[in-house]
């Protein structure tokens, strides 16, 4: 087993938040929204087994990292602050993971030639126009501000709400796992940076790189739980339509929290997929 480091970076003035392996790090995990990279604890373990070094970043807005109240932390935004965190850790390219809006910044870093990216895996990711998701984007009317900047308002019950729709496996939702994602959001001011996380997705960050994605011609290994309520399938499917070297590997156990559901399953498939595309 690789031993594993918790440290930070700074970029472009943002404290950005990791584990990693001590080995030099040749995949990068990215979550979505609302978790951090708690997500990837049980995923790792088979990645580690198979010499594979990581990096699990926290994304800025989220779990340990800043959570600033005045700039852009849009997908777009996310990516030019884990491109320089990247620079910062010693990345000599090649492989990004990335689930739910963690795909999406997985996406546009794919495109920085910068970064060498050799290879993607998306995880449940969000798609052209699939994001914000109903459920996000109805956090954008003003009339949220108050409702959870109220002293007793319990987004812990709101958090294991939205993980028992996005698990198949709802006995993992505990109060353990839910306090996990919740904590970063606790109190007043934290439920204020939440409403900042939310309200800064917008599907135009990737939207007006469509063009470019679709033309990647790296290896891509898509993964969907096949009862993903917050990202429907039918994005995977057609994304494996629209990309060149692309594959769509459909876990019927699993919804939209597959890192949750099914996590030695997806760590063996991203292990395997790291190793047959070397």
């Amino acid at each position: 087993m690789q031993a594993t480091i918790e440290g930070s970076v700074s970029a472009n003035g943002q404290h950005i938040a990791f584990t990693r392996t001590a080995e030099t790090p040749t995949v990068v995990l990215l979550h979505g929204i609302p978790t951090n990279r708690h997500l990837w604890r049980a995923v790792t373990p088979e990645l580690s087994a198979q010499q594979c070094g990581w990096i699990a970043f926290d994304l800025v807005g989220y779990g340990e990292s800043s959570k600033p109240e005045s700039i852009d932390i849009g997908v777009r935004a996310q990516a030019a602050f884990i491109a320089e965190a990247l620079r910062q850790t010693g990345w000599q390219g090649g492989t990004v993971v990335g689930h739910d809006i963690g795909g999406g910044v997985a996406q546009l870093l794919a495109l920085d030639a910068s970064l060498s990216v050799g290879r993607m895996a998306l995880v449940d990711s969000v798609a052209y126009d699939s994001f914000p998701e109903p459920g996000i984007a109805r956090l954008k009317d003003p009339v949220w501000d108050a409702i959870l900047g109220a002293e007793d308002f319990d987004l812990k019950r709101g958090f294991a709400k939205g993980l028992r729709q996005g698990l198949v496996k709802i006995e993992r939702v505990t109060p353990e796992l839910v306090a996990e994602y919740e904590r970063p959001f606790a109190g007043v001011a934290g439920r204020e940076a939440y409403l900042r996380a939310a309200r800064a997705l917008r599907s135009e960050d990737l939207e007006a790189r469509i063009a470019d994605i679709e033309a990647l011609r790296i290896p891509v290994l898509l993964v969907w739980g096949a009862q993903d309520r917050f990202q429907p399938l039918k994005y995977g499917q057609r994304l494996v339509d629209a990309l060149h070297n692309a594959r769509l590997e459909v876990v019927d156990t699993a919804g939209h929290f597959l890192p949750e559901d099914e996590p030695a399953l997806l760590g063996k498939m991203l292990a395997e997929f790291v190793r047959e595309t070397r």
